[in-house]
């Protein structure tokens, strides 16, 4: 009889031991699937954010193109060209280069009211001294 009961208690660890272990087994597989998902929800949530700032980039710019264009249409419309020619004379100024100027063109009460620019560095020749 000893040895049915021996047997028997032999049987029953050999069962727990096999639970024991299964369930070991399930938890390591519950916490690998666990980690993978927490992974994969990390990566998805830093797309999320890159795509975010993308977006919240692409739309500062676009804003400040339509507010250059905004200003533009309002204060240069029908100005471009007097806008580029004072562009050249302040770049010809900038370099301290001689910037003939018409006597009686409209230029050169423009250039009166520039920021900065000194009349005095401007030479004014009449027509005939230019030919």
């Amino acid at each position: 009889m000893n040895k049915v009961v021996k047997a028997e208690n032999e049987k029953t660890a050999a069962n727990d031991f096999a639970t024991a272990k299964e369930t070991e087994a399930d938890g390591l597989r519950r916490a690998l699937i666990k980690e993978a998902e927490g992974r994969k929800q990390a990566e998805i949530l830093r797309a999320e954010a890159t795509k975010q700032a993308a977006i919240l980039e692409a739309e500062g710019k676009s804003k400040a193109i339509e507010m250059v264009n905004t200003v533009a249409q309002l204060y240069f419309k029908g100005n471009a060209q007097l806008l580029r020619q004072l562009e050249v004379v302040e770049n010809s100024l900038k370099q301290n280069s001689v910037f003939i100027v018409p006597e009686g063109q409209s230029l050169i009460n423009v250039l009166n009211s520039v920021a900065g620019v000194n009349t005095s560095q401007i030479t004014v020749r009449k027509e005939e001294e230019t030919k």
